[in-house]
């Protein structure tokens, strides 16, 4: 009966192509080592750049993954290891002229993208970090995480210099 055998076979490809779909479109496991990495940047740069103006104005950092090509929202799953720290998911802030905003609540926000990953080493990776608050405070960086007994530690923004 070849019918049956191509429904049968139609619902298998929709049903792989919905998981290839689900996986490529949705931010790192909050529990893989590339999460490990993304979230030790993220708690970097959230912490430098909520500073205390922002705090005062209930500002918020937005988060964003891009693993080559397109930013995605980070999932609420890797929110939670943020603990109290003031971190929304990147699809929950907008860049306007004016500055970045969380839209719920129209405060203002910095939006930070992180990635692609760009491994150095087993164990150091460098990571592409895009930050945007206004159209003045916004910039393009690269971040050094290694893995130590504790874990993914990001150690800070990379500076290279052109030789003199």
């Amino acid at each position: 009966m070849p019918g049956k055998t191509h429904i049968v076979l139609s619902i298998v490809l929709a049903l792989a192509f919905g998981f290839i779909v689900a996986n490529a479109s949705s931010s790192p496991h909050a529990d893989s080592e590339e999460g490990a990495i993304f979230r030790a940047v993220f708690r970097e740069v959230a912490d430098r750049m909520v500073d205390d103006s922002l705090r005062a104005e209930g500002g918020v950092a937005c988060l964003s993954i891009d693993p080559g090509g397109a930013p995605q929202s980070v999932s609420k799953e890797f929110l939670e290891g943020f603990g109290s720290r003031p971190v929304r998911r990147g699809a929950e802030c907008e860049r306007r002229p004016h500055g970045a905003v969380e839209l719920a609540t129209d405060r203002p926000a910095i939006l930070i993208i992180a990635g692609p990953i760009d491994w150095v080493a087993e164990d150091e990776a460098w990571v592409s970090v895009e930050y945007f608050r206004t159209a003045l405070e916004s910039a393009l960086r690269v971040y050094r995480v290694v893995r130590d007994e504790s874990g993914w530690v990001c150690l800070g923004q990379i500076i290279q210099m052109a030789p003199a």
